[in-house]
């Protein structure tokens, strides 16, 4: 049985971050989430790791068991990143293997700006650099909707979460997720993906819209060629959120970054073949003394 920890880490400015740690192992991997969205898909991750590494989960301000902070608008990624490492502090960890899911991949990436002599690997999963609705659904023209979407809902945040908390309970929803590819119809256990639809039911929407604002402009891809630790990408094959030809361009301008693709994976590939997942991650991180 692996030793648990949680705890809250307090910010310069007073925000407070949940996060839990897994494991004691002398090896720590710190995961930071996709865009509104909490803990839950890194469980089999967490647990696979804990008997050898520490493995670190932690909540955005506002998000999971964060509370919402005193200016929720003030989100951006870069302030992740900040907080990433108030987390670590928090923890006991010097230094750390970065794992980030989706946004979490540019969370990590501002991470290793700030401080590269702390960061051992980076594994950016299911992810890209940055200009991310750029490739969103597979259509740069639908960039101008999505910004129009994300301003409206900034300047409406309240009346979008009573919106979507009624979309939530439509009934169909799970069914409709699969049919629009989102997940795997086959490989996506329902029971892993709703949790994801009840912290959404639950979410401050100040934040999210924040980090959706963010995410129009930022990009990381000038970093790209100053990594210099191992890093390998993974990209999903059936990814509708960040198409496999961005992982790969990513892990084309990464000096030593490998590209590990998870056949018929979607954008919660994580779920859908998390022993694969888990497996390869390690391979990789035992081949570079990281494991």
């Amino acid at each position: 049985m692996s030793v648990v920890r949680v705890g809250t880490a307090e910010t310069a400015d007073g925000a407070l971050l949940h996060w839990r740690a897994d494991g004691e192992g002398p090896r720590a991997l710190i995961a930071s989430n996709g865009i509104g969205v909490s803990t839950f898909f890194w469980r089999r991750l967490a647990q696979h790791f804990a008997p050898t590494h520490t493995f670190v989960t932690w909540d955005y301000r506002g998000h999971g068991r964060s509370p919402v902070p005193q200016n929720p608008e003030n989100l951006t990624i870069a302030l992740c990143a900040r907080d990433l490492w108030t987390v670590a502090g928090a923890v006991g960890i010097s230094r750390a293997a970065l794992l980030g899911h989706s946004m979490g991949s540019q969370v990590s990436l501002e991470a290793y700006r700030q401080h590269a002599e702390r960061v051992q690997a980076l594994v950016p999963l299911l992810g890209a650099s940055g200009k991310v609705f750029s490739s969103f659904l597979g259509a740069a023209r639908l960039e101008p909707l999505f910004r129009l979407f994300i301003e409206v809902g900034s300047e409406n945040a309240r009346l979008a979460e009573q919106a979507l908390r009624a979309v939530l309970r439509v009934p169909g929803v799970w069914e409709a997720v699969k049919a629009l590819g989102i997940v795997h119809p086959d490989l996506c256990p329902r029971e892993d993906f709703e949790p994801y639809f009840e912290h959404l039911s639950q979410l401050d929407l100040r934040g999210y819209f924040a980090l959706a604002r963010d995410l129009l402009s930022h990009d990381a891809s000038d970093l790209l060629p100053e990594v210099h630790v191992p890093t390998p990408v993974v990209a999903g094959e059936r990814d509708l959120f960040t198409p496999m030809e961005r992982s790969r361009e990513m892990a084309s301008r990464i000096p030593s970054a490998e590209l590990l693709v998870l056949r018929e994976g979607s954008h919660a590939a994580m779920v859908e073949q998390p022993e694969l997942l888990a497996l390869s991650m390690e391979k990789f991180l035992r081949s570079h003394g990281l494991a």
